[in-house]
């Protein structure tokens, strides 16, 4: 669950995205990534399904959301207690696991990521919150995913229509990809009329990489440099509902809070701006 405050002159209210309906925004871009300078991914199928997936465990979470003791308020897809995070990812793996493997194995490496300290700046990365006690866990759950991606990676390059994709610079750069997408969707849950940089996107599969710059231009125009989609402009939405910010007295207030507010569309546009000597980009 994405919590976003907004002040109102009255009270402050919660704006509230579902963590399905980023990823689903994410799948989007997936789905329209690529052009004559971004090399579109491959196999395609298999990784927009990754893309539109990767936050799939969410599910029910999100239709039975919990308070956070402290503060009353519900626990953001940042502040969920760890054990209950990991509880999430293992669900959503076994799901995207049954369905297909290539998508699988791109959903637990970026679950790998999610705990990978060196990313913990990254918004929605939760290493920066775990806490001492709980490395332990945390541990576990790495070594399981490493040892699902070693039978994963077997079962894929048994498969002849597969193996092609197995190789080590194709797989990180699909898992590269899903990072930026993931951190581009949720950019526009969190802080839109920011401007911002995503770094080292992959643009083809022999390892070139680009800043994707983004500059907001007002009335919900995002300009974007270099561009990677295959539309230009790009118009889209994401699926929202307010809830009045305050004390929840127990997690059915607040569920029957969140069920009782209608869903409402946050529309927006990208397009492509033309690079300038301040663009950051990289190896093009």
């Amino acid at each position: 669950m994405i919590l976003l405050e907004e002040k109102g002159e009255r009270d402050s209210q919660l704006l509230v995205i579902r963590q399905t309906d980023h990823a689903f925004l994410a799948g989007f871009f997936a789905r329209e990534w690529g052009n004559e300078r971004f090399t579109k991914p491959q196999p395609n199928a298999s990784f927009c399904l990754a893309v539109a997936e990767h936050d799939n465990g969410w599910s029910e979470w999100e239709l039975q959301a919990h308070l956070d003791p402290k503060t009353h308020l519900p626990y953001s897809f940042m502040s969920i207690p760890t054990a209950a995070h990991i509880a999430i990812y293992q669900r959503g793996i076994e799901r995207l696991v049954r369905v297909d493997h290539y998508a699988g194995l791109l959903g637990t490496m970026h679950a790998s990521c999610l705990y990978d300290r060196a990313r913990a700046t990254m918004p929605g990365f939760s290493a920066k919150y775990v806490k001492a006690e709980e490395n332990p866990l945390v541990n576990d759950f790495i070594q399981q995913l490493r040892l699902q991606q070693l039978r994963l990676k077997v079962d894929l390059r048994a498969n002849l229509a597969t193996r092609p994709f197995l190789e080590e610079p194709l797989v990180n750069a699909n898992v590269a990809r899903l990072e930026a997408l993931d951190r581009l969707s949720l950019h526009f849950c969190l802080n839109a009329g920011q401007g911002a940089v995503i770094d080292a996107v992959p643009v083809n599969d022999q390892g070139k990489e680009a800043d994707l710059e983004l500059r907001a231009e007002g009335a919900n125009v995002i300009a974007v440099t270099p561009y990677p989609f295959r539309r230009d402009p790009l118009s889209f939405s994401i699926m929202a509902r307010r809830v009045v910010k305050k004390i929840y007295s127990s997690d059915l207030d607040f569920q029957k809070a969140l069920a009782a507010a209608p869903y409402f569309p946050l529309k927006f546009t990208m397009r492509a701006r033309r690079e300038n000597a301040f663009s950051q980009v990289a190896g093009i």
